[in-house]
């Protein structure tokens, strides 16, 4: 990034659906990352016209990193946004401003060092729950962005390492608008995989919103072999710190969940595994697996009498705060899947279940994920007591 004109206002991996049919960052692609750094930069308010067109350098590819960059293009009302690829500045927009752009608040220094950033974001309407918060599913998806940008740093990390285990522990609420930085870094590797922590940072403070942890190993079944891994391994040991500012999550309760479901557990959510739920390798994203975690939890919340029309007529909510996610190996695209739930324990404000993703027709274990949740007073934005009639079908007293 040190070769990076002007300031940063987005960076990130091109996706699917912001390429043409060659593989190549589109027109259309462009123009949304253009569209998000603007945002970020509080200038939409204020847009007129963009003119975007391609420079001479190499269109980035999928999965390449790109990052924009923001400056004045000449006058006080024009931005010139730069969308920089592995070969160079790809395209060019000149933003037509109808009054200068604001200038952005200065973040504040964290207090300790924090790894690399590896991708900047603003939220979107669309990455917001009905309470206007920002969706666990979307740190899920920026942490699995991060670890494929990591990755990708170390020859051969890339292809051959997956993530096994996700913890998320959040730390503060984040909403619509906000701009968000992700750093990462290693804290120890060996020989059979890696552990990763990823600091979500609000940018405009530079509070540390979430911190996720990931382990990334072999896939079972995958390619390369022990030895073909061993390079990339090697490569991210050398990268490996303590980084204090992100503290590593406490250890999980007790019970923990079982390898498999157990014999009451309920079934809360069914599914295929679409196109649009996988990643390159054709298998269950990360992002996919935790929607349908999503749609599990409220549905199993509704049988303990939690349902979505309680939830609006008392205005309480249960929100996620603890997601303890160990990756058994990712369903393939076609495959029918099961979510099954079970109750672990509970106490009088938060709620701990696990849910188990199986094999529709072979009954195979996927993925387990443990989450707490807390009850929280909507109107009175704190944490509440369990309802009484709900303490009672847990068993809690």
């Amino acid at each position: 990034m040190s070769n990076v004109r002007g300031a940063i206002a987005y960076r990130g991996r091109v996706g699917s659906g912001q390429t043409d049919a060659q593989g190549a960052l589109s027109l259309e692609g462009a123009a949304a990352i253009a569209a998000d750094a603007l945002y970020a930069a509080g200038a939409t308010p204020h847009l007129g016209s963009v003119t975007l067109r391609r420079t001479q350098s190499a269109a980035p590819c999928l999965g390449d990193i790109v990052t924009c960059t923001l400056e004045p293009g000449g006058e006080a009302e024009r931005v010139l946004a730069s969308i920089h690829g592995p070969q160079g500045v790809a395209w060019e927009a000149l933003v037509q401003l109808t009054e200068p752009m604001p200038t952005a608040p200065a973040a504040s220094e964290p207090a300790l060092p924090l790894p690399e950033m590896q991708l900047m974001r603003p939220m979107r309407a669309g990455d917001c729950d009905q309470a206007g918060h920002v969706n666990v599913r979307v740190f899920m998806e920026l942490a699995d962005e991060a670890t494929r940008m990591l990755l990708a740093a170390t020859p051969g990390a890339g292809r051959h390492l997956q993530i096994a285990q996700v913890r998320i522990t959040f730390k503060r609420e984040l909403f619509r608008g906000d701009v968000v930085t992700v750093h990462s870094g290693v804290r120890r590797a060996d020989t059979q995989g890696a552990e990763l922590v990823h600091g979500i940072v609000h940018l405009a403070s530079g509070a540390l919103a979430c911190v996720v942890e990931t382990r990334v190993a072999p896939e079972p079944g995958g390619v390369g072999s022990a030895d073909g891994n061993r390079p990339a391994l090697e490569g991210l040991m050398s990268l490996a710190g303590e980084w204090p500012r992100l503290p590593q999550a406490r250890a999980p309760a007790a019970p923990r969940a079982g390898a498999e479901a157990d014999a009451g557990a309920v079934v809360t959510a069914m599914a295929v595994v679409d196109a649009w739920d996988c990643d390159e390798s054709a298998r269950l994203c990360l992002r996919a697996l935790v929607n349908l975690c999503s749609t599990g939890a409220r549905q199993y919340l509704a049988t303990i009498g939690l349902t979505g029309e309680r939830f609006l007529r008392e205005r309480i909510t249960v929100a996620a705060v603890d997601y303890l996610i160990d990756v058994v190996q990712r369903p393939g695209l076609g495959c029918n899947v099961t979510m099954r739930t079970a109750f672990l324990s509970g106490s009088a404000k938060s709620i701990r279940f696990a849910h188990h993703l199986v094999d529709s027709d072979t009954g195979t274990v996927y993925a387990v994920v443990e989450i707490v949740g807390v009850m929280l007073d909507l109107a009175a934005h704190r944490s509440t007591e369990i309802p009484p009639d709900v303490k009672q079908r847990l068993g809690l007293g």
